[in-house]
């Protein structure tokens, strides 16, 4: 791999209904940006490390003992001189705001974090590092219900998380921005036929404009990322209906074309998705 590309990363990351995986691997060094787009990002280092600055904020460097939480669309300087690879956890804010409300947290007192510059920069404890490997090795495996057991360690992860202080003050930065408030009438309307012209009149905001905006932001445009959310909720309708009521449940009346869009994205049409599912 030699640079960051958001359409690459929906494509070929591992998602589930809480978390996105991406798998990072450079061997040559590598100087560029890269943005955290309209989830919380949090930047772990499996062998090598980078430097970085973040959001035009002071340079500093950190490896596989250490770990980045970044709030939504902040700008990350890279820079990597050793063979590195990196793995990063994309994380729903509805799971942040799950965890948070049921259960009682006791906040660790060591903090390395500047609020104002809105990142964390953290050790990772032992705690972490469990659940960071129990995702890898979940998602990277042939387990039938692996989705499923992702999200459960995806739980346990941001418990172990939202448990260092400060944290949720970070997570919620921005939570009001118009990327947050699109992207969750997407997934609450995911099965409602909502056009992305009725979103951005529902942010007072030109079709156009919202848009070039949106795009600018999250490197693919609203139609692009829409597709993407609704892709996901097919496989996990696949496993109750049928191909037919999945397309139709989504907003696609021509069969062929939701049928092209889930190869495209998963390599295999659904109905072989489904009869992989049943094995």
């Amino acid at each position: 791999m030699d640079n960051f590309d958001r359409r690459t990363e929906l494509i070929h990351g591992i998602e589930t209904e809480y978390l996105r995986v991406l798998y990072y691997d450079f061997n040559n060094k590598y100087s560029g940006n890269y943005k955290s787009y309209d989830s919380i990002r949090l930047c772990t280092i499996i062998d090598g490390e980078k430097n970085v600055k973040i959001n035009d904020n002071d340079n500093f460097t950190y490896n596989n003992s250490e770990f980045i939480v970044l709030p939504p669309n902040s700008t990350v300087n890279l820079e990597i001189n050793v063979p590195t690879k990196a793995l990063v956890f994309e994380i729903n804010s509805t799971l942040i705001d799950s965890i948070t409300k049921k259960v009682c947290i006791e906040f660790e007192n060591d903090l390395s974090c500047d609020i104002n510059k809105n990142i964390l920069y953290k050790e990772v404890s032992p705690e972490l590092h469990t659940s960071f490997e129990k995702i890898l090795k979940t998602a990277l495996s042939s387990e039938k219900n692996k989705e499923f057991l992702v999200d459960l360690y995806a739980q346990e992860m941001t418990y172990n998380l939202i448990r260092i202080k400060g944290v949720h003050d970070i997570l919620n930065v921005d939570s009001n921005n118009f990327i947050h408030i699109s992207v969750n009438m997407m997934k609450d309307n995911i099965s409602e036929g909502i056009t992305i012209s009725e979103i951005a009149s529902a942010l007072n905001m030109s079709p156009a404009n919202f848009s070039v905006k949106f795009k600018k932001v999250m490197g693919v445009s609203p139609n692009e990322y829409f597709t993407n959310i609704k892709l996901l909720e097919a496989k996990r309708m696949l496993k109750k209906e049928s191909v037919t009521e999945v397309a139709y449940n989504l907003g696609y009346e021509n069969i062929s074309h939701f049928i092209g869009l889930f190869k495209d994205k998963f390599g295999m049409t659904p109905k072989k998705y489904m009869l992989i599912e049943e094995v």
